[in-house]
C-alpha cells in the first residue's frame, strides 16, 4: 500500500512519517516556485545559481550540477544555457582538465544571487520555531536519512571541507593555501574551504559502510 493510504498510516509510523515528508516536499516546492519567480527565474535556474556561488569554483562543472540537480546532463546544459543567455552565467573550460566545463556567474549572476539570499528563509523560520533539543534531534534524524539516500544514489550532498573524512587543516601553515584535500591532492584557501564539495564526506561515516570506507 502507498502512504498515502490512510489505513496503511493508521498503524505504520515510518509511512506516517513518509507523508509528513511527501508534504514538506509540496511545501518547499511551493515555496521555492514563489521566491524563484521574485527573481523572474524558475526554480531550477535559481538553484543552479547558488549552486555556482556557493561551490568552490574548481568544482562547478556542468556534470556535478547535473548530479546536484538530480538530472540528466542534457537538461542540466539547457538549463545553464538558458542563463548564459540573460547574461547571468558563463562558461570556461577547467585549466586542469580542458574537456570539463566549470560554471561561473557573472557581474549580473552575482547580483541576482543576492536577491537570493533569502532562498529557504520561510522554511527556517518554521523550524525556528522548534524547541532546541527537538530541533537537534530533528536534524540528527534527518542527516541520517539524507546520508542514506545519498548512499544509494537519490541525491548529492555538497558541503564545506570541514568535517569530511579527505579534508586536512593547516597542512602547509602560513601559505595562502593552508589546507589539503587529500581527495583531489590539492591545496586549499580559506576562502575554497568555506565553499561547498560536491565529495564531501563526512568523517562520522568512516567505519561504516559508506562511499569513504566500502566494504
Amino acid at each position: 500500500m502507498s502512504v498515502y493510504d490512510p489505513e496503511r498510516r493508521r498503524n505504520d509510523p515510518a509511512a506516517r512519517v513518509g507523508m509528513a515528508l511527501l508534504r514538506m516536499a509540496q511545501a518547499v516546492k511551493k515555496l521555492s516556485l514563489a521566491e524563484a519567480e521574485e527573481q523572474g527565474l524558475t526554480p531550477v535556474q535559481a538553484q543552479t545559481l547558488l549552486f555556482i556561488r556557493h561551490t568552490k569554483p574548481f568544482l562547478a562543472s556542468v556534470g556535478r550540477l547535473a548530479a546536484e540537480l538530480g538530472t540528466t546532463h542534457a537538461t542540466a546544459i539547457g538549463v545553464v544555457d538558458g542563463l548564459i543567455r540573460r547574461g547571468l552565467v558563463a562558461k570556461e573550460p577547467s585549466p586542469s582538465d580542458r574537456r570539463v566545463t566549470l560554471l561561473r556567474l557573472t557581474p549580473q549572476g552575482e547580483a541576482v544571487c543576492r536577491n537570493l539570499d533569502g532562498w529557504g528563509q520561510t522554511l527556517a523560520e518554521a523550524l525556528g520555531r522548534l524547541d532546541s533539543d527537538d530541533l537537534m534531534s530533528l536534524e540528527r534524524h534527518l542527516g541520517a536519512l539524507v546520508w542514506s539516500l545519498r548512499e544509494a544514489g537519490a541525491l548529492q550532498v555538497s558541503e564545506p571541507c570541514r568535517g569530511c573524512v579527505h579534508f586536512r587543516e593547516n597542512a602547509a601553515p602560513g601559505t595562502p593555501e593552508p589546507h589539503r584535500c587529500v581527495l583531489i591532492d590539492r591545496y586549499l584557501s580559506e576562502a575554497d574551504a568555506r565553499l561547498a564539495c560536491p565529495d564531501f564526506t563526512p568523517a562520522a561515516l568512516v567505519g561504516r559502510d559508506s562511499p569513504a570506507n566500502p566494504r
